[in-house]
């Protein structure tokens, strides 16, 4: 029995930036991030969530892991160009110019996957965002700007990943535990994503 398998898991499904993706989000947000009072998240754990999943026991994982690795995934293209400021959560986001249907399609598919393994789906729609800042102390000016930074649609810009949520003494770290590939060639349906919720 893996270590995976073995104990209850935080995990959730999320689209994980190559390191190239990761240096380009982190210089375009760096002057917003500084003007942000809170705490930065640290680049290696910058990502965009799909699915959050929550505590899962250990034996499901392996199941989880087969639902992913079954079908092929169509690439995505984001662009991030402004930063929003969520009172609730105190955090501080990059939003992307548009939606793109190839996450809405992954975000859907992946529902489709584990609603009959007995999680419970999101209410809310997919709103995909990039965490920038945490327990941000008060709120940052209005407007806030990123310079523009468009990631390619390509197999090697993001992957599909299952991650782990791990608590440490220094702060939340992501463990991708498992990882995808996103094909150029498979082509993005643009209206799975508008199933009735």
């Amino acid at each position: 029995m893996s270590e995976a398998a073995a104990r209850r898991l935080r995990l959730f499904f999320a689209l994980w930036p190559s390191d190239a993706c990761r240096a380009a989000l982190a210089g375009a947000a760096a002057p917003a991030i500084l003007s942000v009072d809170g705490l930065p998240v640290p680049p290696g754990n910058l990502h965009v969530t799909l699915v959050f999943l929550g505590p899962v026991p250990g034996r499901t994982f392996a199941r989880i892991v087969e639902l992913a690795g079954q079908p092929v995934w169509p690439a995505v293209q984001l662009a991030f160009d402004r930063v929003e400021y969520w009172a609730k959560p105190k955090v501080a986001v990059a939003m992307p110019v548009a939606v793109p249907d190839a996450g809405r399609e992954i975000e859907e598919r992946l529902w489709q996957g584990i609603v009959p393994l007995g999680f419970e789906r999101e209410a809310r729609p997919w709103r995909p965002h990039l965490t920038l800042v945490r327990k941000v102390r008060r709120p940052p000016p209005e407007n806030l700007h990123m310079a523009p930074v468009e990631l390619p649609r390509g197999a090697d810009a993001w992957r599909l990943a299952l991650v782990e949520s791990v608590s440490r003494p220094e702060g939340v770290r992501y463990k991708p535990l498992a990882d995808w590939g996103l094909s150029p060639s498979a082509p993005a349906n643009p209206d799975i994503g508008k199933a009735v919720r």
